[in-house]
């Protein structure tokens, strides 16, 4: 998709717009995330942190029936991956279901206070004893290629908004500095 200035619509300028979407994301050359076989319908309100922020960033300025296609570089997307949120720890730690064995990709919760924390950590490796946790993002450390055109934009009306939403300032500069890899809830333990 090229990018379309002909078209009418309100002007996307930041903070509190309510944009629709239709989008196809792909990791940069390579396969395609969402939007395969038709493109995906995405709506949200900016400002939130309801999207990466290279995504929000990029939609600024534009409007109603404008088409691009662009790259988040990892920095404003999932982050850059980081060897010190891969840890082990020993399999006795978890409570795993009797009979029931990890695998590579299985998906485990994780509890932080940080809401732009990652919700789960994947098992990266299951040894004879351990098991290998990598809490980074599973997009970390990727490009990720937009290809999308902007359905509707508008300043977002009251019914858009969540009032919850205005109770915490979304910073996107924020990072999970109260998170620990330790922070893992096993099956079974009380909180």
């Amino acid at each position: 998709m090229t990018e379309n200035s002909e078209s009418t619509g309100e002007v996307i300028l930041g903070s509190k717009y309510y944009v629709k979407i239709l989008y196809r994301v792909k990791i940069a050359g390579g396969p395609v995330l969402k939007g395969g076989e038709a493109l995906e319908t995405m709506d949200f309100v900016t400002g939130y942190g309801h999207v990466i922020p290279g995504l929000e960033k990029r939609l600024v300025g534009h409007k109603s029936g404008d088409k691009l296609s662009f790259v988040v570089p990892p920095s404003e997307g999932f982050g850059e991956r980081h060897q010190e949120l891969i840890f082990e720890k020993s399999k006795e730690d978890f409570r795993f279901p009797a009979g029931f064995e990890p695998y590579v990709g299985m998906q485990l919760p994780l509890v932080c206070n940080d809401p732009a924390a990652p919700d789960t950590v994947m098992i990266k490796e299951v040894k004879e004893s351990s098991i290998v946790i990598d809490c980074n993002h599973p997009l970390a450390g990727l490009p990720l290629e937009y290809d999308l055109e902007i359905i509707e934009a508008r300043p977002a009306r009251a019914t858009d908004i969540c009032s919850e939403w205005d109770e915490k300032e979304y910073d996107p500069q924020s990072e999970c500095s109260s998170c620990s890899p330790y922070e893992i809830l096993l099956h079974g333990e009380e909180r």
